[in-house]
């Protein structure tokens, strides 16, 4: 009965109340149990559940202590972080790596020993932590460090992420050479690569005065084609030569020029002359030119025309002009493995190139027949190729397509297989309904014979009610060509329908027949008419068969009816199904003739009844008479003999009727004519060497008749000797068994002419006759018989009838069941210790006749004579006996048993009980492997005795070296040999030594391990970082790099320079940099020859030392650098400078060149600068003026100059316009309006006026008006409007 749930109690210690844990039935076998206090101890016991109640409960043994346990803090990393990882720019860095550690360890997340910015997003949970940064950049490559720290360890590890970015801006972009024509620029390639080689740089330029924008486009009236002369055309080949004409081929060009091409010019050259002779011009791909001297050699050249001119010539090799020939040749290259695979409905062209000479005619075939060409299938001969085409394709187009090229030379033939992919065919049907049910159907097809070229994926199983129009899905996920619907409504009318799916899609569906979910029988047919079997005066046991169809269900059983042969009522005598054929009624009276029919009954329901038997006297029944033996044979004559009747039925045999069959007729018949009283009979009348069988029915007084007898063995009638034959009841062709101490018997009957002599033998001995075994023969009997057996007087007795015509034999197996043998030795004592030992024996040769129940063990010492029992109910061969005595000596027997009791023992040898093994040897002295600040890898050699016993764990200890006691490393047991000692002081200096432990205890301590500080492992650091040059004078060069990436696991403490002049030997080099290195990452190198080259390295040092030096790219001059002069405008005066009068004007222009540049200032037109004050530096010049008017307002010039070049920038200054020039001209005056005139100002404040504003008031008020629109007026006109009449 299947488990439904499971329940979970808890108690504390000292409680006696149980505390129920789960709501509700558990149905895993897992479960926490929350909110127990720390360091209390418990108990738990768990009850199952069923539908028939709750079992009772399983307990924990001990009490549970809830604590804390702490594990060091570990984490995986994945395969892509142990290497670089690489993102590009733009994308998201995902950095996630599962941890765990108890208590949860603090997630720490830093880039180059400092903590991540904002941009990074960090989520840390008790089983993972992930870091993303989106949309990456070049700034975010670098190395992330993950430290893991709790109460037990920490742990640390690198990834080391790298962004494939744009590179950063090139460094110190100078001109070199300028003309007025052209400037030469050089520049320093950037630091930042963006994580890739740089590959090339884009250069762009803009007119400096260019500032102000793009102005509106103008548009060419008429539209203008971009287009250049094409490209030269493809592959100029000779399809054909003869002694007068040469055929050319060529291919488009591969760029038109953006032009349509609009033919071909073909010129020859004649070998010997150097002049181009123009042939023609055509708009085909291949040309015949005639008219050549045969012999001769030329060479042809064609140009490609379009609008806007030829294309550069495309030339052929040389050709002698004579009658040429080869054989047909495909080239089927550019035809992968000669398969073509296309899926249906996309068109496929296959283009075959072809040669030969003359041009071989091309034919094609499918599958060894002719090709046949149709709208959708066609061919395409061209002069170098034959081109397959089939539009639209499909799966039927599928085959091998062969091509046969034929000339004069020869024949040849190639092929290609095309294959066309498609939607798989419906799956082969019909749907087999294999199994039906009220709630559930099974049905199965066959695979598609069309699969569309690829595998089946799977197959998509589909259900709707023959009332609805709507299929349903039942599954889309099935392999096999199986599937079992269940959940059905019985009564329902389904139907179902399978679609086949290949990587190309789902092919259409294969549909079922409508199927009513119901059992799928109905009831029985009638059984076979019963027939009397046996019967006495008050029962009869009838026998029927089968129905011949059983409804479609299995028959559960049989009702059985009777009546008196006179009366017409039925009568159910089957209290209950009667299982099998098989039936005894009882009850009935003596003399009565009785009638019986069966009915059969499956689960549907009962059938009709099977017609009635044949009426039958309640008589107790004649038993047949024996089997007839012949006693007489002659060639037309047999006389048998058989044994009377076992029970004559209650009343005297009155006689017997003997049957024949003449075994080539097959049929019985009566041999008799007149009643036989006697036991033999003699039947003539024979037909000589005719085989015959007899058989006897025996008749008593009361008018019963037995049925036959046995029929007799063939007979044949000849007067020739027959071999003996031996018969026997069927019970003596088995196994004869009998019990100890009963009498078995033995009988046979001989046959035989002349008549044989008898033998008994057992064991390949005769059996004599004695009081126990005694032997009883008549000429046609033998009779063995054994008085109180005994196991040993079981075996094979064999009977042996002997004539001159030959012998037969009979062999008799009895088996005398009794208590079993002893079991097969030895008995084997192994696995010997001072408390256990194992015993193995093998079971019994004689079982006594029954199967052995089990085996029972005892012992005794040596020294007593008593037996102890150590085992019983033992059902194997193998038993280990515990609790023995140390040096006592044993001696164990075994007995099996079986339902006739226990057996002869099977004893051992005397063993001493001591164990076969010691202590082991020392293990090897422990070698340290790995060395961190908190930890340490030990390896050790194994013992070189394990002392007779297998080592079980390994003890490993560690003494540090300002302490005098040994501390155990390991809490659990330890097989390998090696392990990680943890929780090491960072700095202290440990050593380590090893115990073995097997069976008989621990052995002693191997030697102590060297000591080992606890420190990380560092390294020598690695190559700076782009080294360049910054700078360089007639006497120095100033260097620049950047920190290497791997520092070695120390702090970099400097870096060291060394330079070497080039051409001299690596030795040579001379180490300029401070004694203690150079400390940031640049330095000025001093004290170098003018204008000499000089090769140069830089090497960063850690505490391990100095690491691998990178070389400065080239080979960097000490020579004055000449730096054109450049002024820098800040963003302020770039734009328009604003400035109100009286306030103070200050321009300040940073500069930069070499040598130091001049700087001069000038104004527009030449304006003087007297009230300005100049101030000009190596870095930097400015202009102040103080107290600023409209008349300071304009452009500003400024030039810096050296012997590099010249710089000149312009900085306008504007302030407010002045009053409009004259006084204001009033015309046009009505009651409601007047016109106003002006001139625009003397002074526009340094740009162009934009708009005035009018403003007016009332002569007796304070406040003005004002008269424009918000926007102003552009004209120095207005129409002053809504005046008031006569108002001033």
């Amino acid at each position: 009965m299947e488990v439904t749930g499971y329940l979970v109690e808890h108690k504390k210690e000292g409680e006696e109340e149980w505390v129920k844990d789960t709501a509700t039935p558990l149905r895993i076998t897992e479960f926490v149990v929350p909110s127990l206090q720390a360091g209390v101890k418990y108990n738990f016991r768990i009850s199952a559940m069923n539908v028939m109640g709750v079992s009772e409960p399983s307990q924990t043994e001990d009490l549970v202590e809830i604590v804390e346990r702490e594990e060091i803090p570990d984490l995986e990393l994945d395969v892509e972080l142990r290497r670089t990882l690489v993102v590009r720019a733009g994308a998201s860095i995902r950095l996630f790596i599962p941890i765990k550690g108890r208590p949860t360890p603090i997630v720490t997340w830093t880039k180059e020993d400092t903590p991540l910015k904002t941009r990074a997003i960090i989520d840390n949970t008790e089983s993972y932590t992930l870091l993303v940064i989106p949309d990456c950049n070049r700034r975010d490559a670098g190395k992330y460090d993950l430290t893991l720290e709790n109460t037990a360890g920490k742990k640390t590890v690198s990834v080391v992420v790298r962004v494939l970015d744009s590179p950063g801006p090139p460094l110190n972009l100078k001109p070199k050479a300028i003309d007025k024509e052209s400037i030469t620029l050089e520049w320093e390639m950037p630091i930042i690569d963006g994580g890739s080689k740089i590959t090339n740089y884009i250069i762009e330029k803009r007119e400096s005065t260019r500032k102000y924008g793009i102005g509106e486009a103008v548009e060419t009236p008429d539209p203008i084609r971009v287009s250049q002369a094409p490209t030269p055309p493809e592959n100029v080949t000779f399809t054909d030569v003869t002694k007068h004409t040469v055929r050319l081929a060529w291919t488009k060009p591969k760029h038109d020029g953006g032009s349509r091409v609009t033919g071909y010019v073909i010129e020859a050259q004649k070998k010997g002359t150097d002049q181009w002779a123009h042939v023609t011009t055509v708009k085909s791909l291949d040309f015949t030119v005639k008219n050549l001297n045969e012999n001769e050699e030329y060479i042809f050249r064609v140009m490609a025309v379009n609008n806007s001119g030829r294309s550069c010539p495309r030339v052929s090799k040389p050709v002698v002009i004579k009658e040429q020939s080869s054989e047909p040749e495909f080239d089927l290259r550019g035809v992968c493995q000669k398969i073509v695979i296309a899926k249906a409905g996309e068109d496929i062209k296959v283009e075959v190139p072809v040669s030969g000479r003359p041009k071989p005619t091309v034919s094609w075939q499918k599958d060894n027949q002719a090709l046949k060409l149709t709208q959708r299938t066609m061919i395409e001969n061209t002069s170098t190729s034959t081109i397959l085409i089939i539009n639209e394709c499909l799966r039927s187009d599928s085959g091998i397509y062969s091509m046969t090229g034929k000339n004069i030379v020869g024949s040849v033939t190639d092929s290609i297989t095309v294959k066309v992919h498609d939607l798989p065919g419906p799956p082969k049907g019909p749907i087999k309904l294999d199994k039906i049910s009220r709630t559930f159907i099974e049905f199965s097809w066959e695979a598609p014979e069309n699969d569309g070229g690829v595998p089946i994926n799977n197959y998509i199983v589909e259900i709707r009610e023959t009332t609805s129009q709507t299929w349903v899905e039942l599954s889309s996920l099935i392999i096999r060509t199986t599937f079992k619907a269940t959940r059905l409504t019985t009564g329902i009318e389904y139907q179902f329908r399978v679609k086949a799916k290949n990587r190309y899609g789902t092919g259409p569906p294969l549909m079922s027949e409508a199927v009513v979910a119901a059992y799928p029988f109905k009831v029985p047919g009638p059984p076979g008419t019963p027939k009397v079997v046996t019967f006495t005066k008050d029962t009869m046991t009838i026998g029927w068969n089968e129905p011949v169809s059983d409804g479609g269900s299995e028959v559960i059983g049989y009702h059985v009816e009777r009546k008196e042969r006179n009366s017409i009522v039925w009568h159910r005598i089957s209290k209950a199904l009667v299982i099998g054929n098989l039936f005894k009624s009882t009850g009935l009276e003596d003399g009565v003739a009785y009638e019986f029919r069966v009915i059969a009954e499956n689960i549907a329901g009962t059938g009709k009844p099977s017609k009635a038997s044949e009426p039958m006297l309640a008589l107790d029944p004649v038993d047949p008479p024996g089997q007839p033996v012949p006693i007489h044979v002659s060639k037309n004559a047999i006389t048998i003999q058989w044994p009377k009747p076992e029970y004559d039925g209650g009343f005297k045999i009155t006689g017997y009727t003997v049957e024949k069959r003449d075994l080539s007729a097959g049929r019985w018949m009566r041999a008799n004519f007149t009643n036989i009283l006697e036991t033999t009979f003699t039947i003539s009348g024979l037909t000589q060497d005719e085989s015959y069988e007899f058989r006897v029915l025996a008749r008593n007084s009361a008018g019963a008749v037995s049925n036959p007898s046995d029929p007799s063995d063939p007979i044949i009638c000849k007067d020739d000797i027959e071999e003996p034959r031996i018969m026997v009841d069927a019970k003596f062709k088995d196994i004869v068994l009998v019990k100890a101490r009963e009498v078995f018997r033995l009988e046979a009957d001989v046959a035989g002419q002349p008549l044989p002599s008898m033998v008994w033998t057992k064991d390949g001995k005769d059996v004599e006759n004695t009081s126990k075994l005694q032997i009883k023969m008549t000429e046609l009997t033998s009779v063995l018989i054994n008085k109180d057996s005994v196991r040993r007087d079981g075996g094979k007795f064999i009977l042996t009838a002997t004539n001159v015509g030959g012998f037969a034999k009979h062999v008799f197996n009895v088996k005398v069941l009794d208590r079993p043998g002893p079991p097969r030795g030895p008995l084997t004592v192994s696995d010997i210790t001072a408390e256990k030992c194992v015993l193995t024996w093998n079971p019994p040769a004689d079982d006594g006749g029954a199967n052995i129940e089990h085996y029972v063990i005892e012992k005794r010492e040596s020294s007593r004579l008593a037996w102890t029992n150590v085992a019983s109910e033992l059902q194997v061969n193998q038993y280990q006996v515990t609790k023995l005595l140390k040096g006592n000596e044993y001696i164990f027997r075994v007995m099996a048993v079986n339902k006739y009791g226990v057996g002869e023992p099977l004893e051992s040898e005397a063993i001493i009980a001591e164990n076969p093994y010691v202590r082991p040897d020392p293990p090897q002295t422990p070698e340290i492997t790995a060395v961190t600040k908190d930890s340490v890898v030990l390896c050790w050699g194994a013992p070189a005795s394990n002392g007779g016993s297998e080592i079980t764990n390994y003890r490993i200890e560690k003494r540090d070296r300002i302490s005098l006691r040994w501390v155990k490393c390991n809490k659990r047991n330890v097989t390998d040999l090696h392990f990680k000692v943890t929780a090491l002081v960072p700095g202290h200096e440990y050593e380590f030594r090893v115990f073995a432990e097997n069976a008989a205890g621990i052995s002693e301590s191997s030697p102590s391990s060297p000591f080992v500080k606890a420190t990380d492992a560092l390294f020598k650091p690695g190559p700076p970082g782009n080294p360049r040059v910054l700078d360089t004078t007639s006497s120095s060069i100033t260097l620049a790099w950047n920190k290497p990436v791997y520092d070695g696991g120390s702090e970099i403490t400097g870096y060291i320079l060394e330079t070497c002049l080039p051409g001299t030997e690596e030795d040579e080099w001379t180490i300029v940099s401070p004694k203690d290195g150079v400390k940031g990452t640049s330095f000025t190198i001093t004290n170098l020859k003018e204008n000499q080259e000089y090769k140069m390295n830089v090497s960063a040092v850690n505490s391990e030392g100095i690491g691998e030096a990178a070389p400065v790219p080239g080979s960097p001059k000490a020579e004055e650098r000449l730096i054109p002069p450049e002024a820098d405008l800040d963003a302020e005066l770039r734009k328009i400078v604003n400035i109100r009068a009286c306030n103070t004007l200050r321009l300040f222009v940073p500069i930069r060149g070499r040598p130091t540049p001049e700087a001069k200032w000038s104004r527009e037109n030449d304006e003087p600068l007297d009230r300005a004050t100049i101030e000009t530096t190596s870095s930097f010049t400015s202009l102040v003026i103080a107290n600023v008017n409209r008349f300071d307002s304009g452009k500003y010039n400024l030039t810096v100059e050296n012997s590099s070049g010249t710089k000149t920038v312009n900085i306008c200054v504007l302030d407010k316009p002045g009053p409009p020039e004259g006084s204001i001209s009033i015309t046009g005056v009505t009651s409601e309006h007047c016109c106003l005139s002006w001139k625009p100002p003397k002074q526009d404040g340094g740009s162009k006026i934009t708009h005035y504003i009018v403003e007016r008031r009332e002569t007796i008020a304070d406040e003005w008006t004002m008269c424009t629109p918000p926007a102003g007026v552009k004209l120095t006109r207005f129409n002053v409007e809504n005046l008031k009449e006569k108002q001033e």
